[in-house]
């Protein structure tokens, strides 16, 4: 059974006088009431009517709770006591009205506390969903906003910003009711967002925004008649990249890595001498002192370590050159440890990767050598901060005059080559290389062995004919009757002319077959 109730405002007006149009909610009814007394003690004729903005639906059903829900219409109330209606039928009972009472950040929020912890990346869903949730109240925003004030009237910021990016906007219809929220809602949002991020950075936040209805709307048991990401149109993107190693860059990248190998083998033997002086001036009187006091140890440092000498560590080269030949991700091998590398085997394992399954890396005998060089100074094989690692590739290309070069491309670079090399006779041997999950990844690969694919192709078709057969029996070149016939025999060219009067002087293999003589018939 279901309960219709007219829950929008009451308005009070007077013909002809639109200033005296009031409006009251209708918990305000007395208040309405009042408002045309004292209408009428003025000698006017005030009329009241109900508008049709605002309609309540109750819905019981014996042995359950009852629901509640409001919408904006008559229409939509019926709609949802039908749908309530036709599910009681079937023998299925919904509660619609929980999602009523939640919020896409009450999901966000359990997604955070809940799910992320034992998501890979889950320390990073949970800070662009932490920032989703700040900026669905401007506190960005405002942060900004005082920011510019402190600067007006101080001359110098004194606030913390708290973040290192744009703030986000449309992201009001995060705090309302899961049955509120619209597809043109998530659309402003999307819209505004492309002003400051790539296509591909809006359509990863629309994921994760996915993922947190799909698992959070199943989890707490929340029933919509409708997504609120149904009908969003997200935007289109294509950021796939096709660098390639062009001339000599690869080269004078290599070539570039090792002098930065240089340079950061001196700081790091420089850092080493100066450990203890430095520790000693940091006691200085005053900051002035302490910073010129490091300075002159450093340059004492600097000056003995170029004049003993220093070791040479290849960690630039070595990483580049790993990179190339393994085609690993970034992640894998910063992620590789020392124990993983089988020396005997010529392999690295790598335990999880970005598909979520492990595999073997291969590893040339020429890396294998420069690995050999690193020193072990913790598990891990490159022991270098993310940072660190950025700034140097950026002085090497810088270095090397190579532009738009990044370490991702290496690992094209590296699944390129070995697709051009038509050593992998399937795409499957190439996606066991890569560590592609899905081949669909590698469609972009297949077009550069094309080749050696036709070369295949050609040789498959030479051995076809070459070994053709007649009723079950191999037919047999004429070079090869030649050689059985004797170097100074003459073969025909019709095997038909093989007769009585040019006999072969050796005698034919039991495969071999000798067509009778015979001679055309002449025409009339």
């Amino acid at each position: 059974m279901a309960d219709f109730t007219n829950r929008s405002p009451f308005i009070v007006t007077v013909a002809r006088r639109p200033n005296l149009r009031r409006s009251f909610a209708y918990s305000r009814k007395e208040d309405a009431q009042k408002y045309i007394n004292n209408l009428r003690d003025q000698g006017l004729e005030p009329s009241i009517d109900q508008g049709d903005s605002s309609w309540l639906v109750r819905v019981r059903r014996e042995g359950h709770k009852d629901q509640a829900k409001t919408f904006k219409s008559l229409r939509e109330a019926e709609a949802f006591a039908a749908t309530i209606d036709a599910e009681e039928r079937q023998g299925l009972f919904r509660d619609y009205t929980k999602g009523a009472r939640t919020t896409t950040a009450d999901l966000i929020r359990a997604y955070i506390q809940e799910d992320c912890p034992g998501l890979k990346g889950g320390a990073n869903y949970a800070i662009i969903l932490n920032a989703m949730l700040a900026d669905s109240k401007n506190e960005l925003a405002q942060r900004v906003e005082q920011r510019k004030r402190e600067m007006k009237e101080f001359g110098k910021v004194m606030s913390p910003l708290g973040a290192n990016r744009a703030p986000m906007t449309s992201l009001e219809w995060l705090n309302l009711p899961l049955t509120e929220v619209m597809p043109e809602d998530i659309e402003a949002f999307i819209e505004d967002r492309l002003d400051f991020v790539q296509a591909s950075t809006v359509n990863r936040q629309i994921q994760l925004l996915s993922a947190v209805y799909n698992r959070q709307l199943t989890k707490q048991r929340i029933h919509l008649e409708h997504m609120p990401l149904d009908g969003v149109k997200r935007p289109k993107f294509f950021n796939e990249r096709d660098r390639r190693l062009k001339g000599d860059e690869e080269v004078r990248l290599l070539e570039a890595a090792r002098r930065e190998d240089q340079m950061m083998s001196l700081e790091a033997r420089v850092r080493d001498i100066a450990q203890a002086e430095v520790a000693a001036a940091r006691q200085g009187e005053t900051h002035y002192a302490v910073n010129r006091d490091r300075k002159a140890v450093y340059e004492r440092a600097r000056e003995q370590a170029i004049a003993e000498g220093f070791p040479h560590i290849p960690m630039m080269e070595t990483f580049i050159q790993f990179q190339l030949s393994t085609s690993a991700r970034r992640s894998e091998t910063f992620g590789l440890f020392w124990d993983r590398i089988d020396w005997e085997r010529h392999t690295a394992f790598v335990p999880t990767s970005k598909n979520g399954r492990p595999h073997h890396l291969s590893l040339r005998a020429d890396v294998m050598a420069l690995l050999r060089q690193l020193p072990r100074t913790s598990d891990v094989v490159f022991d270098i901060r993310l940072k660190t690692l950025l700034k140097a590739w950026r002085r090497i290309c810088e270095a090397a005059g190579i532009d738009d070069l990044r370490i991702h491309d290496l690992r094209h670079e590296g699944i390129s080559r070995m697709a051009e090399s038509g050593l992998f006779k399937t795409v499957l041997d190439l996606q066991a290389y890569s560590g592609h999950r899905e081949l669909r990844s590698l469609s972009r690969y297949t077009h550069l062995n094309t080749t050696s694919i036709a070369q295949l192709a050609e040789q498959a078709e030479v051995n076809r004919l070459e070994k053709m057969e007649h009723n079950g029996r191999l037919r047999l070149k004429k070079s090869t009757l030649t050689n059985l016939g004797g170097a100074t025999d003459t073969v025909r060219e019709s095997p038909s002319m093989l007769d009585a009067e040019h006999p072969l002087e050796t005698e034919l293999p039991s495969n071999v077959v000798v067509f009778e003589a015979f001679q055309r018939a002449s025409r009339p």
